[in-house]
């Protein structure tokens, strides 16, 4: 806008100007009002400050009629928008205080920071326009112009603070312009009027240039406000609700922060009628202002206090008239302090500085201050002048970002700079003391299968049950915390004596053998452990933290639920490991994976009832690899997903060739691994080899293990629904080796159980696994379901478990499991009599 064109016009070109921005306003007010419903669905708890919010902007109305017939003074003007915007800043810190989330809250937290500090940009903007038009300097004014400059700073400090590298390069950068070495050159103007002898007097057209600079700074305020803004809603997409909720406001509080400039344009032409207003003006600020202001004596006597300092301090103004203001000392300062505060008032005129002051009740509290001398004509100091900002809500920011710098805000426990720093102080003290400590390290066992079929808030609930169950276990000394992910550590100091450590992790692992209950929901999950000592391990902590999760590792690796000591030769393990990874990984482009199958015998008939086809591996460099090594692997890095895929429809085809070609009606059996059971394209998956193959539904029957299903019986229970949907079957695998509760073990839609081969090989001289063979049978039995003894072996194997009513079996004693080209001559026999060994 051309301002001199606008002073020429005395305001009447403006009127557009003014239209226009009224419109701005009253569409940010629309759009707010019609979130609220949104707003108040995602965010309850914001239901108070919207409505009163939306209270306050009715008053807008009637600070518009007194703009546009310019009959209210500007200060006046600048007292109402502050009070207006003043309660949405308040309401926007609560609602990013509000829950537990940390990734999106330093970016939130400096974008208000940044809000609140171009909000004081835009009141000195005001106070200076009005300052050089009346040609009022007085010690007031100037008093108002440090508070403002004040705040300003330390918003400035609080945003670098919580703003990340990149983003404060361009905020310096923003502000690198000619102008505003030019607005500094302004204030230094302002600042020696005071100290002349003579008045400068009313300096209208230097207002207008003050005017402009200040609004080039504030526009570019505005283009960076966009780039942060962009910034916090990137990082911050699974708070969307709230963060559009506070821009909203924002967006609100930037059209009323236009309408205070238009304002200022108007009332700068008034001349003569500012300084008729100036005393009620000066009484009205002070009466009003959100900062605590305390007049004294040159002996520092309080003669005059505010509102805000009653609300503050909680005295009442009659209580502290006439009192030192030692009154307000809380004790947390020195005289070093106090002499070194006074010296640099009495040589510079002024002071500035963080304090801790004592409210009427006792209670300490942190305050920005700011002291300034008021002098006579004759240089005598007569008064001072002091203000005042209540940091207790910034120092509980601070605290709180402290909190979330070394606590997890899920769980509560130390997250990672915390363990590492408790883990460095104790290599310290054990080197210093020649004790021993113990670190262990624990993961658990499957847990993104979980966080993938039932969602990261029930993943969520899982870390904070299992964080529960640990914190219960601990001695007075302990240290656990939450490095990462699904892991967590445990610092045991003064605890060398690996048998007592081994009685500490069976009672972790005993402690997790018990579900963790989700919104009643019980979920079982258990835990491995790796466990490094010092100085054995590693006599520094980045070698422990190394060597214990190569010991979680190994744990893991060995079938999980348990725990392992570190030892040198797991890390030649590890690294063979890795090298094993890899060459999984370009295993099936490679063409190096082939299928074994395995026949089951009806136990009366002798007949073939289907096959098991069992995945191999065959590499150039290493032969045959066993599953007991890749499986694992596969499953943990999700390579596990195409190959199960390939699996399927490899075995769908080959089983549909045999049945065409022999005539003979069997079932081929499919291991499904955790991650393929979890899937949602798991039925398409089995649908498309179905179509591909050309096998009936009915000849497929699915693998699964009792952990997939008791880790979310719920879910377990659709997908089975799903897949009976099809028409294929399923067993269930091992059965007696995992915790299956019978309860829900009859609420699954099986067709089969499999009895492991551990309970079968000692048949029939062991009474044990007799006795749980009779029940596996009857249980099967009694749930309708049909029951597969594996790894049978022998004729005494066979003959046991027939006479207990197994229905079918699978083992060494008819067939090792064969490769396909091996298995077709049998296929083409004319009879179907598996009865003896092949």
């Amino acid at each position: 806008m051309a301002v001199n064109s606008l002073i020429a016009a005395r305001g009447v070109q403006f009127a557009p100007e003014l239209q226009a921005q009224y419109v701005r306003t009253d569409r940010a007010t629309v759009r707010l009002r019609a979130a609220t419903p949104a707003i108040l669905d995602s965010a309850p708890f914001m239901s108070v400050a919207v409505e009163q919010i939306l209270s306050q902007l009715k008053e807008l109305d009637v600070l518009r009629s007194h703009v546009f017939s310019r009959d209210v003074p500007v200060d006046r003007v600048r007292v109402d928008y502050t009070a207006l915007i003043s309660p949405l800043f308040d309401h926007l810190f609560v609602t990013t205080s509000v829950g537990g989330s940390d990734w999106a809250f330093r970016g939130q937290m400096a974008f208000l920071f940044f809000l609140q500090a171009k909000e004081m940009a835009g009141q000195e903007r005001a106070l200076l326009t009005a300052m050089l038009s009346a040609g009022d300097y007085s010690h007031a004014r100037l008093s108002d112009f440090h508070r403002i400059k004040s705040a300003e700073r330390l918003l400035d400090e609080k945003f670098r603070q919580f703003a990340d590298g990149e983003i404060i390069k361009h905020y310096d950068n923003a502000l690198s312009a000619p102008f505003v070495r030019e607005i500094q050159q302004m204030r230094q103007l302002v600042l020696a009027a005071n100290t002349g002898e003579e008045p400068v007097g009313r300096m209208i057209p230097l207002a207008t240039h003050w005017f402009d600079l200040s609004s080039q700074k504030i526009d570019t305020l505005n283009e960076f406000e966009s780039r942060l803004v962009d910034r916090v809603l990137e990082s911050a997409e699974a708070l969307h609700s709230r963060a559009q909720s506070a821009l909203m406001i924002n967006a609100l509080g930037t059209g009323l922060s236009l309408l205070l400039a238009v304002a200022l344009l108007l009332q700068m032409w008034r001349g003569k009628e500012l300084a008729e207003t100036d005393l009620h003006l000066a009484a009205e600020v002070f009466r009003n202002s959100v900062e605590s202001i305390i007049i004294t004596d040159a002996a520092s006597r309080i003669v005059e206090v505010n509102q805000a300092f009653t609300r503050t301090t909680g005295y009442l103004r009659d209580e502290v008239i006439g009192q030192k203001t030692r009154i307000l000392d809380s004790g947390r300062h020195d005289d070093h302090f106090y002499a070194a505060m006074w010296m640099k008032i009495r040589a510079s005129g002024a002071w500035e500085g963080e304090v801790w002051n004592r409210r009427k009740d006792g209670e300490a509290y942190p305050a920005l201050l700011s002291i300034a001398e008021v002098k006579n004509r004759r240089g005598e100091v007569t008064h001072y002048v002091a203000t005042s900002v209540d940091l207790t809500k910034y120092k509980e920011t601070e605290a709180m970002l402290e909190r979330l710098r070394t606590f997890d805000p899920l769980t509560g426990l130390p997250n990672r700079d915390a363990l590492i720093s408790a883990l460095d102080q104790a290599v310290v003290s054990a080197g210093r003391t020649g004790n021993r400590f113990a670190l262990i390290e624990l993961g658990l066992d499957r847990f993104k299968v979980i966080n993938e079929s039932l969602g990261h808030l029930t993943g969520d609930q899982v870390l904070i049950g299992a964080a529960e169950t640990i914190k219960k276990l601990l001695r007075r000394h302990d240290v656990a915390a939450r490095p990462s992910g699904d892991r967590f550590a445990i610092l045991l100091p003064d605890m060398d004596d690996p048998r007592a450590i081994g009685a500490f992790c069976e009672r972790l692992l005993a402690a997790f053998r018990k579900p963790i209950d989700v919104d009643k929901r019980p979920l079982h999950v258990s835990i491995s452990i790796g466990i490094a000592l010092f100085p054995d391990d590693g006599d520094d902590s980045r070698t422990l933290q190394r060597n214990v999760e190569t010991a979680l590792n190994s744990a893991k690796a060995d079938g999980r639920s348990c725990y392992k000591f570190y030892s040198a030769q797991m890390n030649a393990a590890g690294v063979q490991l890795l090298a094993l990874e890899q060459r999984l990984r370009q295993a099936l482009d490679l063409g190096e994976f082939s299928l074994a199958y395995q026949p089951q015998i009806d136990a009366r008939s002798g007949k073939l009832i289907g096959l098991e086809a069992l995945l191999r591996w065959r590499n150039p460099e290493l032969g045959m690899v066993s599953p007991i090594q890749f499986v694992p692997i596969a499953e943990a890095t999700g390579i596990i997903v195409p190959i199960g895929e390939w699996v399927l429809l490899e075995a769908c085809t080959q089983a549909q060739q045999w049945r065409e070609r022999s005539g003979w009606d069997f079932e081929i059996a499919v291991n499904l691994s955790a991650r393929q059971f979890v899937r949602e394209d798991l039925c398409a998956t089995v649908q498309n080899a179905l179509e591909r193959s050309g096998l009936p539904a009915r000849a497929l029957e699915l693998e699964i293990t009792e952990g997939l299903l008791m880790s979310d019986p719920a879910g377990a229970t659709r997908i089975l629904t799903n897949l009976r949907d099809l028409g294929v079957k399923v067993a269930l695998d091992d059965f007696g080796t995992g915790y299956s509760s019978l309860a829900y073990l009859k609420n699954f839609p099986l067709d089969r159980l499999k009895l492991d081969r551990a309970f079968v090989k000692d048949l029939p001289g062991n009474e044990s696994d007799c006795a749980i063979s009779h029940a596996v049978i009857a249980l099967g039995h009694n749930l309708g379901l049909q029951v597969l003894a594996e790894g049978v072996e022998t004729q005494e194997q066979r003959r046991f478990l027939a006479d207990a009513g197994c229905d079918h079996f699978q083992g060494y004693l008819f067939a090792r499991p064969l490769p396909a080209e091996e298995l077709d001559g049998f296929m083409d026999r004319a009879e179907n009599d598996w009865g003896q060994a092949i």
